[in-house]
């Protein structure tokens, strides 16, 4: 009884229910596959006569299945990605350069006057105007420009003197 039931459903079924899972999901393949697996499941169901609206049972039970498939792909990548060391195409000795050369730009910036530093780091870290800042520094647009042209020329002479000792 419940074969024929089953049989039934899927005739009538099975093709809308693919296009659902295909249009949601966005992948035909795993649509047939996740309809196939949903009619197994009903088809194991030892109560399939007494549900009362098979069709909306069926689109459940396979909406269920491909948020199931979607979470354990997700969770997959996810275990992919934390086992694969994490490559920024640099090799190490760069890697070591970029590091050591930041380092050297924190330490010439500490050395800056304190309204030399604040003008920079509100300029190239936080992309502030010159406006904003001689706003917050309370001194001239101008005072700001010099401030910036200040830091610029000393970082390049204490950087450019550093990669030469």
């Amino acid at each position: 009884m419940a074969e024929s039931v089953i049989k039934t459903l899927f005739v009538a079924h099975a093709d809308e229910v693919k296009r659902f899972i295909a249009a949601k999901f966005g992948d035909a393949h795993d649509a047939e596959d996740i309809v196939h697996d949903a009619f197994r499941n009903i088809l194991a169901c030892d109560h399939v006569e007494t549900i009362d609206d098979k069709r909306a049972y069926l689109y459940k039970t396979a909406q269920n299945l491909a948020l199931n498939r979607i979470r354990k792909q997700k969770r997959h990548q996810h275990y992919v990605a934390q086992q694969q060391p994490h490559d920024d195409g640099l090799p190490p000795e760069r890697t070591v350069d970029a590091q050591r050369d930041l380092e050297a730009i924190r330490s010439a910036i500490s050395t800056l006057p304190q309204k030399c530093q604040r003008a920079f780091l509100l300029s190239r870290i936080q992309h502030r105007t010159y406006a904003e800042i001689s706003a917050e520094l309370n001194v001239s647009v101008s005072t700001v420009e010099k401030y910036i042209i200040t830091a610029l020329q000393f970082l390049r002479e204490h950087i450019g003197r550093g990669k030469h000792d």
